[in-house]
C-alpha cells in the first residue's frame, strides 16, 4: 500500500546551457546554488513512493532501433525519454511468444542498441488466473541533457519497469509501466544553515525544472507531476521536511522560498520570495476505518462526463467504493481486479465507484479517457484535489492510505473496509458473499 498522497511520505537528486538563463534571472540564487549529484538508485534506497508512467507499445519498429537480440516471437516496441539532449530518447522491446518465456530488452545508452541490457529475463513473474505480472526490472539508463543538437551533461538515471497482462478487455497488452528510481542529492541553504537534501522528479523523464505559475498551472502548458525536495532540517540523517513540491513557492522554517533549478537538477538554490505559497495539502490523520455497521457518510464528487455523483443516489444497491489516484502504483495494480469485480457483479445490483482522491485534476482528466476501453465502472473526482482539507477519503471515510475499498450494503451501511491489494486478493468478493452475492471472479 502506498501512503495517502505522496506528500505524507518520509524517508529512514552539470548544468545544461538551457538552464543558465533560469539561474541568471535570479542573481542571488545563482550565487548560492548548490551542486546536486545524481544517485541512480536514490529514491529506491530512501523508499520514496513512486508514480507509474505508461510507455505505449507498438508492432512498428522505430527508426531509432539500431541493434536487436534474436526474438522468440514477434517483438513490440516502446519509446521513453530521459533528459532533453540529443540522446535522450531510449527504446525498448518486449518479446512475448505464446507459450514461451517472456523477455524485455532496454536500450540503456540512447543509441538504439536493444542488446545492451543483457538477456532480457524478467526478474519476477507472478501468475494468477487470467493475469500475469512481470517485474520489477531496474536499469541505469544514460540521461542526456542540453538541446536536440548539443549535449551539455549526462548521467546514469535509474528506472524500473513492470508489465501487467490480463485476459480480455482488462489487458494492458499495449502498455508497459515505468517509474523513476533516481534522485539528485546535495545540500541546500535555509537561512544561515546548510542541510542535506534530496531532489526527486516524478515524470520519470529526468527533467526537474517544471515551474507552476500563480494560477497553479504549469508554465510550459503541459501537465506535470510534483518535483519533490526533501530536507534534513534537523541534521539527524532523516528528511524531516517531508517531500515539498518545489514547482510552486513553499515554506521552510516559516519562511517562503522558491526553488531555482537547472533542468537536469544538478544546480539547486532556494531564493526568498513574496509570491503566495499554495495551501499545504492536509496530512492524513491516522484514524480507524469505518467499522462494519456504520452508516456510510454521503458525499458529492464530480462525476465523469458531467454532473454530481452522490453516494446516497445508490441506496438500495450494494456499492463497491474504491479510493484511488493516478500517481498511486498499488492503485494501478489493483484496478484490473476492480474491473473484474464490476464485470462479474454488474447484473447483480452492485455498483462500482472509483473516486479519484488526493490528485491533480489535469492528471485525472488525462487518465480516464486513456482507459476508456479498459475500465467501465463509474469514475468521479474529489473536488478537494491535492490540497483540500475537507477531502472525501480522509475527512469522511478515515482513509490514510490508498487503495482503500469500502463495500457498502443496500441500507447504506459499511459491510467491509479493505486496505491495499495483492495478487489473488479476494477480500472484496468475500465481503460481497457475506451479503449473499456470489459470482466467479478471476483475480
Amino acid at each position: 500500500m502506498l501512503r495517502t498522497n505522496p506528500f505524507a511520505r518520509t524517508a529512514a537528486a552539470i548544468l545544461p546551457v538551457a538552464a543558465l538563463g533560469l539561474l541568471a534571472a535570479h542573481p542571488a540564487a545563482a550565487q548560492s546554488a548548490s551542486k546536486f549529484t545524481l544517485d541512480p538508485q536514490g529514491t529506491k534506497a530512501a523508499r520514496i513512493g513512486y508514480f507509474p508512467v505508461q510507455v505505449k507499445l507498438s508492432d512498428d519498429k522505430p527508426a531509432g532501433v539500431t541493434k536487436e537480440p534474436a526474438y522468440a516471437g514477434k517483438p513490440r516496441y516502446g519509446k521513453f525519454t530521459v533528459g532533453n539532449g540529443p540522446k535522450a530518447a531510449h527504446y525498448l522491446a518486449v518479446d512475448e511468444p505464446e507459450g514461451g518465456t517472456w523477455k524485455v530488452y532496454v536500450d540503456l545508452n540512447g543509441d538504439g542498441d536493444l542488446t545492451s541490457s543483457g538477456d532480457g529475463a524478467w526478474l519476477k513473474k507472478n501468475q494468477q488466473a487470467g493475469r500475469v505480472v512481470y517485474g520489477v526490472n531496474s536499469y541505469n539508463v544514460r540521461a542526456s541533457w542540453g538541446s536536440p543538437s548539443r549535449e551539455a551533461s549526462t548521467g546514469d538515471y535509474g528506472v524500473a519497469f513492470y508489465r501487467i497482462v490480463a485476459n480480455g478487455a482488462n489487458a494492458f497488452k499495449d502498455t508497459i509501466f515505468m517509474y523513476r528510481e533516481a534522485a539528485r542529492v546535495g545540500t541546500v541553504k535555509v537561512g544561515d544553515r546548510t542541510h542535506k537534501a534530496m531532489l526527486v522528479e516524478n515524470d520519470a523523464d529526468g527533467l526537474y525544472s517544471k515551474p507552476l505559475g500563480d494560477d497553479g498551472k504549469p508554465v510550459s502548458g503541459a501537465a506535470t507531476r510534483p518535483v519533490w525536495l526533501l530536507i534534513d532540517l534537523n541534521d539527524d540523517g532523516k528528511f524531516s521536511s517531508g517531500p515539498i513540491d518545489v514547482r510552486s513557492p513553499f515554506k521552510v522554517a516559516d519562511k517562503a522560498f522558491e526553488a531555482k533549478l537547472s533542468e537536469d537538477g544538478a544546480r539547486v538554490a532556494l531564493a526568498p520570495t513574496t509570491r503566495k505559497v499554495p495551501d499545504k495539502p492536509a496530512a492524513p490523520v491516522a484514524k480507524p476505518l469505518l467499522a462494519a455497521g456504520t452508516a456510510a457518510p454521503d458525499f458529492e464528487a464530480e462525476a465523469w462526463g458531467g454532473g454530481t455523483l452522490r453516494l446516497s443516489d445508490y441506496k438500495g444497491k450494494v456499492v463497491v467504493l474504491d479510493f484511488w489516484a493516478t500517481w498511486c502504483g498499488p492503485c494501478q495494480k489493483s484496478m484490473p481486479h476492480i474491473e473484474k469485480v464490476y464485470q462479474a457483479y454488474k447484473n447483480k445490483d452492485v455498483v462500482v465507484l472509483g473516486v479519484c482522491v488526493w490528485d491533480d485534476k489535469d492528471a485525472y482528466m488525462k487518465w480516464v479517457p486513456e482507459k476508456k476501453d479498459t475500465y467501465h465502472f463509474k469514475f468521479a473526482f474529489d473536488p478537494a484535489g491535492r490540497a483540500g482539507p475537507k477531502n472525501i477519503a480522509g475527512d469522511k471515510f478515515n482513509v490514510s492510505g490508498i487503495p482503500t475499498t469500502y463495500v457498502i450494503d443496500r441500507d447504506g451501511k459499511v459491510s467491509a473496509a479493505i486496505v491495499g491489494y495483492s495478487d489473488g486478493d479476494t477480500r472484496v468478493e468475500d465481503a460481497l458473499a457475506k451479503l449473499g452475492l456470489v459470482a466467479p471472479v478471476a483475480n
